[in-house]
């Protein structure tokens, strides 16, 4: 995201503004002060407890339960007779079957139509995953590596302290072009993302989603890749309804962008390409209780929001180049979220946004700045108070 250019309008409300913003000719620099945490609500009545107890099911729903079972492997109907995921290529297998269909002639009770809104719940412990891996939408999977997310997919852990989704390569960029656009001698790897654009209504939730940058970055080393980009959640959606909450984030990195700015990284995304739409098309996005550190370096905005309007809130960023920010905002709502030891707290300054609101953030030594906003663009109706 360019950081130049001059602020086109801005309307602030709140307390104590004077003093706090220097205005200066290419940005808005707001050093943040306090924050008065407040309680918030999720979007739906029942969350991952309910989608994943025994006895209960959701009307139009598919449930499979994965575990870590040593080879043994159920039929996945209950926790007791659960999918064995106890290897990376049998973990990967059961979610891309979900996601793109599969017909195993040794086992017909295992093969699957693609399915949509299905519910996945993992068993405690570590479950290892080349994620999207090759993945890309709108380009065919040629490879049996890796899934990727599907409509009205909900994959809940048993608590962000016993599940993990670890991963475990990634993909390289030999030639230019490649998959993922990147510079030759590069790599990239995301844990979570879509399977295509009307791929909506996703959750992803408690469980801890471990990029795993000190074990990738040794094999890079020695496999001549000199720059990782590794990501946790990018749900790339047109239609929205996107909940990701109380999961912790570990060991991501965006490198390539310290070749590029153009190759930042988000590492938790909701995002929406689709040319000429609004944001407004793109609702009932929340991200909330999503605790990321051990920050691998490079350039990333951690928790990022583009052409969607999104309620991000009660979220802890630490050690991050940049922890919240987007571009191409409607009424985005920012609020009692935790930023520390980052550069900036909080960066918007790309394309039009209208009706952010930026509030009862803490913003704890940042390095260089506590909000910046600014640039080639349109700032228009935002309120900015109690930071």
């Amino acid at each position: 995201m360019a950081r130049s250019s001059k602020i086109k309008r801005v309307v602030f409300r709140g307390r104590s503004l004077k003093g706090w913003i220097a205005l200066l000719a290419s940005a808005v620099c707001i050093v943040a002060l306090s924050v008065d945490a407040s309680a918030s609500t999720s979007p739906a009545a029942n969350g991952s407890t309910a989608d994943c107890q025994s006895g209960t099911s959701q009307s139009g729903f598919t449930r499979v339960y994965i575990a870590l079972r040593n080879g043994q492997d159920g039929s996945g109907k209950s926790a007791d007779d659960a999918r064995d995921g106890s290897s990376l290529e049998k973990f990967d297998r059961i979610l891309r079957c979900y996601s793109e269909g599969c017909n195993d002639p040794a086992a017909p009770n295992k093969s699957v139509s693609k399915t949509d809104n299905l519910i996945v719940c993992l068993g405690p412990g570590t479950f290892r995953t080349e994620g999207s891996y090759d993945y890309v939408i709108y380009v065919p999977h040629s490879s049996n590596r890796g899934f990727a997310l599907g409509k009205g997919w909900k994959v809940h852990g048993s608590g962000a302290d016993k599940t993990t989704v670890q991963l475990s390569s990634y993909l390289p960029a030999r030639t230019v072009p490649n998959p993922r656009n990147v510079p030759a001698g590069t790599a990239t790897g995301v844990v979570f993302s879509t399977s295509s654009d009307d791929a909506s209504d996703i959750e992803v939730s408690d469980l801890t989603i471990d990029d795993n940058y000190p074990e990738l970055k040794s094999l890079a080393n020695k496999d001549g890749i000199k720059a990782l980009n590794l990501e946790a959640v990018q749900l790339r959606s047109d239609r929205g309804h996107n909940w990701i909450h109380d999961i912790n984030v570990l060991h991501t990195s965006g490198e390539i962008g310290t070749i590029d700015e153009k190759w930042e990284t988000f590492p938790v995304w909701i995002y929406s390409v689709k040319v000429g739409t609004l944001p407004q098309e793109n609702v009932g996005n929340v991200v909330e209780r999503v605790n990321m550190s051990s920050y691998g370096g490079g350039q990333c905005t951690a928790i990022a929001v583009a052409n969607a309007v999104a309620d991000v809130r009660n979220n802890r960023v630490d050690g991050y180049q940049i922890a919240y920010g987007g571009w191409a905002l409607g009424p985005a709502h920012f609020h009692d979220n935790i930023a520390v030891g980052t550069e900036y707290g909080f960066n918007i300054d790309s394309l039009v946004n209208r009706g952010v609101v930026i509030e009862r953030n803490l913003i704890v030594h940042p390095r260089k700045c506590g909000i910046v906003i600014g640039g080639s663009a349109t700032y228009a109706d935002f309120i900015i108070k109690d930071n």
